[in-house]
C-alpha cells in the first residue's frame, strides 16, 4: 500500500516541507528498491537454505517480515525528510526482500500444482493491498503515521506465522522434518 499513499504522505505531513513533486520523487524510491531488494531477499533465502535447508528459508523469511514491520515503524515516527527518507529506503529494502524470501519457498510447497500456488500467492498479495488500503481508508485517514505504525505491528505479528507453515517433505521453523506425504525438497 506504500506505493499508493507515500507521495501524498511526503506531501502532506507537517515536518516534510515539500510540494507534490518532490514528494512523489521522494516516494519513488520505494519502487526503486525493486531493482536489487527482491533478489537480495531471493539470496538470503537460499543462504538460509544451505545453512539449514527449508527451516533456513522460512528464517530468513521471518527476519525479513519483522524487520520490514519494524522499520515501517521507525518510518512512521520521523517528521523530517533527513530522518524518513533513509527509514523509507531501509524499510523499502526489507519489503522487497521480503518478497524474494517468499518466492524461495513456494516452490516447495506444491509442486506438482506450482501455478496454482503462484496465483493464490499472488492473488492474497492483492486482497491484502486492498485490506491495507481500506486501513487508511476507514481508520487513519487524518494521521497517515498512525497508520503505517499500525501496519508495522501488524507485519510484525503475521512474521510469527512462519513459525505454523509446514510443508511436506521439508524442515519447518522447529527443525523437525514433515513426512506426512510425498517427499520432495531439501529437508
Amino acid at each position: 500500500h506504500v506505493n499508493n499513499i507515500a507521495a501524498t504522505y511526503f506531501a502532506i505531513g507537517e515536518g516534510f516541507h515539500v510540494g507534490v513533486i518532490d514528494a512523489g520523487l521522494i516516494a519513488s524510491l520505494f519502487g526503486w528498491m525493486n531493482l536489487f531488494a527482491r533478489s537480495s531477499g531471493g539470496f538470503f533465502s537460499d543462504y538460509g537454505n544451505k545453512v539449514a535447508g527449508m527451516r533456513g528459508r522460512m528464517w530468513a523469511h521471518t527476519i525479513c517480515l519483522f524487520l520490514e514491520g519494524l522499520l515501517l515503524i521507525v518510518f512512521s515516527r520521523f517528521t523530517t525528510l533527513e530522518g524518513a527518507i533513509p527509514a523509507l529506503v531501509c524499510f523499502s529494502f526489507f519489503v522487497q526482500a521480503s518478497e524474494g524470501t517468499s518466492f524461495g519457498i513456494v516452490p516447495y510447497i506444491e509442486p506438482t500444482a506450482l501455478g496454482g500456488v503462484c496465483a493464490v500467492v499472488g492473488a492474497w498479495g492483492n486482497i491484502g493491498a486492498v485490506a491495507w488500503g481500506m486501513l487508511f481508508l476507514f481508520g487513519f485517514t487524518g494521521n497517515l503515521a498512525n497508520g503505517f505504525a499500525t501496519l508495522g505491528c501488524i507485519i510484525i505479528a503475521t512474521s510469527f506465522i512462519t513459525f505454523f507453515i509446514k510443508i511436506k517433505g521439508c524442515s519447518h521453523m522447529t527443525g523437525t522434518l514433515e513426512t506426512s506425504g510425498a517427499s520432495y525438497g531439501k529437508a
